[in-house]
């Protein structure tokens, strides 16, 4: 029998969600998955490793990743690194036949991610990535009203991921702000979960007809010591230019027809770390903010000029509520729960020996591509027809 050992290799920020993701579920897998256990914390930081293996349980911690993919011990990795690690490790991941689950974005570009999801394709592992947004029991449900047609043929949508984050130019320099190291800045930063987001509830997206990239700020000075996640620290008298974007918007035509409006942005002044999406049909509308992560709004046409929004709040028949430690009308859902979620799924396909369908490497593919046709319709000023290689 394969090795039911989990190892989280990066044990910064997004490395601690992942931990507590497989914390709450390994008692629900106790059958189905017999000695599922948390083996391995790694970290190129043996100090960091160390806080998240106490603080979660693993039970051993490691600083070199390639020494956790040889480990024949370990059955499953989560890979939790700087974007610009995530398609060589996983790669090399699923070529020693670890089940891998991969923060977002699943790699630099649509070429990489492409590499990936046929490697995936190829192999019996289970391998997916990290779209937790789709998870939130509210966001679900606006799916399912969708695809029951009970607002319609879609006619618009607002897609926006709005961080603070950045705002502070003296948040320290990092990888996140070089296009070498991470990518885009907010487009490929953010802007894959709103992007994932709006392909899951509207559709595939065909066209991009336009987009804008703004950096905002345009130094950042490099910090006196390490820094973990977007903690601030002391700062050196030495500055690196960012040449990655800080807010990118594009107009997007999905193939049904309807139109969307995309907004990612990391310096948005007031909005902490908000998903917005509203979406209209020709007979109804759909809100949600994950600000208010309990509800969505749903108004249905009824003649009168002023269709009015309803409040509809959790309750146990939502989709995944039934996961939740209180499945009760109204209680609020966080943020960590909802990795959860994810990870109740990614074991789910493992158990079951099946590919993962929800968050699949050809999520990541397609998310890519959008974003890659985003950027460079933001380089050129052109519009920008989608790939859809597979």
């Amino acid at each position: 029998m394969e090795s039911k050992a989990i190892a989280v290799i990066g044990a910064g920020m997004i490395g601690a969600a992942h931990a507590f993701g497989y914390r709450t579920n390994l008692p629900r897998f106790r059958d189905r998955i017999p000695g599922l256990r948390l083996a391995t914390a790694c970290d190129g930081d043996g100090a960091l490793a160390g806080r998240l293996a106490a603080t979660w349980g693993f039970e051993k911690t490691e600083t070199d990743l390639h020494a956790v993919l040889d480990d024949p011990g370990i059955g499953m990795v989560s890979i939790c690194l700087p974007n610009a690690l995530h398609a060589e490790v996983t790669l090399a991941a699923i070529a020693a036949g670890k089940h891998v689950l991969c923060e977002k974005p699943l790699a630099l570009n649509a070429d990489e991610a492409l590499r990936i999801h046929r490697a995936a394709t190829a192999s019996p592992v289970v391998s997916a990535t990290v779209f937790n947004y789709r998870r939130i029991p509210a966001v679900a449900a606006m799916r399912d009203i969708i695809i029951a047609g009970e607002i319609g043929d879609l006619v618009n949508a607002l897609i926006q991921y709005e961080s603070e984050y950045a705002a502070d130019p003296n948040l320290p320099h990092s990888w996140r702000y070089e296009r070498s190291r991470a990518g885009p800045g907010a487009l490929l930063d953010l802007g894959t979960h709103a992007i994932d987001t709006a392909r899951f509830l509207c559709g595939e997206v065909s066209d991009v007809v336009g987009a804008i990239a703004t950096i905002s700020v345009r130094e950042r000075f490099l910090p006196a010591s390490a820094s973990i996640g977007h903690d601030k620290v002391a700062l050196s008298a030495e500055s690196r230019p960012v040449d990655n974007d800080d807010v990118t918007s594009a107009l997007l035509r999905f193939e049904s027809g309807c139109q969307g409006m995309f907004m990612a942005s990391r310096v948005a002044v007031g909005m902490g770390n908000t998903l917005s999406l509203s979406i209209t049909g020709t007979r109804g509308a759909l809100r949600y903010n994950s600000r208010m992560p309990s509800h969505y709004e749903i108004a249905r046409f009824d003649g009168s000029g002023q269709s009015p929004f309803a409040l509809v709040a959790n309750n146990p028949a939502l989709p995944y509520a039934g996961l939740l430690p209180v499945p009760h009308d109204g209680v609020a859902i966080g943020y960590a729960e909802v990795f959860g979620f994810m990870i109740h799924e990614f074991l789910e396909a493992i158990a079951e020996n099946r590919p993962m369908r929800n968050g699949s490497t050809l999520d990541g593919l397609r998310a890519a591509q959008i974003l890659d046709a985003i950027q460079l319709a933001a380089d050129t000023g052109a519009a920008t027809k989608v790939s859809h290689a597979e």
